[in-house]
């Protein structure tokens, strides 16, 4: 969460750059303007995007040049869709292995049996996926029914490939649909 510290921080930068910026404004009110535009995001990634906005922006900049930068950095650090079949691929991979110790009833000295264990490992494989491939699946048991397809379907893997990535624009935008809705969720259950 971007801290007020971090945005007086900025405003201070701004205003050593700008001399006009600000002056007749309530510089309270100004830090927790910002403050509150930039609360969702981590106080790192705002000094990133928000030193890039003074590097190319011509005037002030405003919490929309950083938030539109902190979506650029994401953006050029995401994944491409090829890179995100590799990643799901061996997903599919692993899980239908795992899912073929399930009924193994060995308990080990840990007191847990080799079924359990390949099962926690099935939830470590669905909770390390990269959020767009967990809102293509959108279930930890559609990642087991497509590993389960996979394994027993040579030709299944070309084309849930083909079809994954004809999915991923979508997902993209459905992420995006997700995140408005969490960041404006509390205004449309507040009526605001």
């Amino acid at each position: 969460m971007a801290t007020q510290k971090k945005i007086i921080e900025m405003i201070g930068a701004i205003k050593t750059i700008y001399s006009y910026y600000a002056k007749d404004t309530n510089v309270e009110l100004l830090v927790n303007t910002w403050t509150r535009l930039l609360e969702g995001y981590g106080d790192e990634i705002v000094g990133v995007a928000f030193y890039k906005c003074m590097q190319i922006c011509k005037v002030p900049p405003t919490p929309a040049d950083v938030i539109e930068q902190i979506r650029n950095i994401s953006k050029a650090n995401e994944q491409t869709d090829e890179e995100l079949w590799i990643i799901y691929n061996k997903a599919l991979i692993e899980t239908a292995n795992q899912m073929s110790r399930f009924g193994y009833t060995y308990v080990d000295e840990s007191g847990i049996s080799q079924g359990q264990r390949a099962r926690n490992r099935v939830a470590e494989i669905w909770e390390g996926l990269p959020p767009k491939i967990k809102t293509y699946l959108a279930s930890k048991g559609e990642l087991m029914r497509n590993a389960n397809e996979n394994n027993l379907d040579a030709s299944y893997s070309s084309w849930e490939k083909q079809r994954f990535l004809k999915a991923m624009p979508i997902m993209e935008k459905r992420q995006e649909y997700n995140q408005m809705l969490l960041e404006g969720g509390d205004k449309l259950l507040l009526g605001g």
